[in-house]
């Protein structure tokens, strides 16, 4: 049986006189197995009205921002890069979604002319998605 355990996640961990149980490894496991998670990656816009990024998961949340760290409207006259979406709280401007949450990833849309550009042409996204 372990005499420790870790402080974030309170795994089990042995001293060296500990006797070691099977069950101990598979609490650690699944408590492992539903922590939050991270993948992360990017993509450079198409220009497309609506794009699917796909993920090997279905993301909890999706934070998007460019290049060169821009996020949101900073006035009535700049656009929205990205943000933060939930699955039922996409990223919104006005009546318009730029980004939002989809089974298997994430879709983004472009459409300048509402100031909506989570898929510019030409320009770098980063993305972290938590599942």
């Amino acid at each position: 049986m372990s005499s420790l355990k870790t402080e974030q996640y309170q795994l089990h961990q042995w001293e060296p006189g500990d006797s070691v149980l099977r069950e101990e490894f598979n609490e650690n496991f699944a408590k492992l197995d539903v922590s939050t998670r991270l993948f992360f990656g990017s993509y450079t816009g198409d220009g497309a009205a609506e794009r699917l990024i796909s993920l090997p998961i279905t993301p909890k949340a999706v934070l998007l921002f460019t290049q060169e760290g821009n996020t949101g409207q900073d006035s009535s006259s700049h656009p929205i890069y990205g943000g933060l979406a939930l699955p039922d709280q996409p990223i919104m401007l006005s009546n318009l979604w730029g980004l939002r949450i989809v089974e298997g990833g994430f879709e983004v849309q472009d459409n300048f002319s509402r100031q909506v550009c989570c898929n510019y042409e030409g320009k770098t996204y980063h993305y972290l998605a938590f599942y």
